[in-house]
């Protein structure tokens, strides 16, 4: 069990059980933290309890923060088990100082989660620019994977918003509670929250707006190549009719005793090949594959 300063203890959920008689609300709470998925409040008329969860938002795998939080009047315990919270804590101390009650800690806690969101969103939304920017030249080797991990990301910091939104409205409904000092202050994080959920609708919009255009892309080369193939298939086709036709062997063919016979097989072959090629010119239909 760890102290940091008078109105706020962070402990395991062993330290927890062993003092659970303290807490009106224990059950609730330890049911609570049976899998911390995702950010929720409870309010109850002597305290408010609830989980929060902070998602990856960098390239590299860390474990990502995951905690408890039990607020009464005069007293906020944080429970978690990795002591990621307490390094977290312990790294922005200079932040907390000055905090006179359980609800403004909490709240700083709160906000130091979204601090650096906007960049983050921001250079999130630089990068879809630049992958569309690529889009107009080429496809890029593991565009669909890069553009699904997006998808995932967005889709994850949406909920995230989302849940942190309805936690900063359920304390803002229970103004007249004596468990919370300075509703303006939640109202601000709430608006600011509201904010980040705009921003990452407006990004997964970008994302499928990107996707639909990178599958115009593919069926844009798919029918060039179809084309192609298609003109291929054209300039040979009658050249196939004609091997095939000096190809039977009957004994009366009498171009195959004549003597220029291979010669004038030659040039009619050259002259078909010349003149579908000034047709399909002139139709435009080999510069448009070209």
């Amino acid at each position: 069990m760890k102290h940091i300063d008078s109105v706020v203890v962070i402990m395991n959920e062993d330290e927890f059980r062993e003092r659970e008689e303290e807490f009106s609300h224990h059950k609730e709470f330890l049911h609570s933290l049976g899998s911390v998925r995702y950010c929720k409040a409870e309010i109850f008329q002597d305290c408010i309890l609830g989980t929060l969860r902070v998602p990856q938002k960098k390239e590299e795998r860390k474990p990502q923060l995951a905690f408890g939080f039990y607020m009464t009047k005069k007293k906020l315990v944080f429970l978690e088990d990795s002591g990621d919270l307490l390094r977290w804590i312990e790294k922005l101390e200079e932040r907390f100082h000055n905090l006179q009650s359980p609800d403004q800690f909490l709240l700083q806690v709160m906000e130091q989660m979204i601090e650096k969101d906007v960049l983050y969103l921001s250079h999130m939304g630089e990068e879809l620019e630049n992958m569309e920017d690529l889009l107009t030249d080429r496809i890029p080797e593991n565009f669909f994977a890069s553009i699904t991990r997006h998808r995932q990301k967005l889709s994850e910091l949406n909920a995230y918003y989302e849940q942190l939104t309805a936690i900063g409205d359920l304390i803002e409904s229970h103004e007249g509670m004596e468990l919370v000092t300075n509703i303006d202050s939640w109202e601000r994080y709430t608006r600011r929250t509201e904010r980040l959920h705009n921003h990452v609708h407006l990004l997964r919009e970008n994302v499928l707006q990107l996707r639909e255009l990178y599958q115009s892309e593919q069926d844009t080369q798919q029918n060039k190549i179809m084309c192609m193939l298609t003109i291929v298939t054209t300039l040979f086709l009658p050249l196939t009719l004609l091997t095939g036709w000096y190809g039977m062997n009957f004994v009366y063919m009498p171009e195959l005793q004549w003597k220029y016979g291979y010669l004038a097989v030659i040039s009619i072959t050259i002259l078909i090949v010349v003149l579908e090629v000034i047709y399909l010119k002139k139709r435009k239909f080999l510069w448009q594959q070209l």
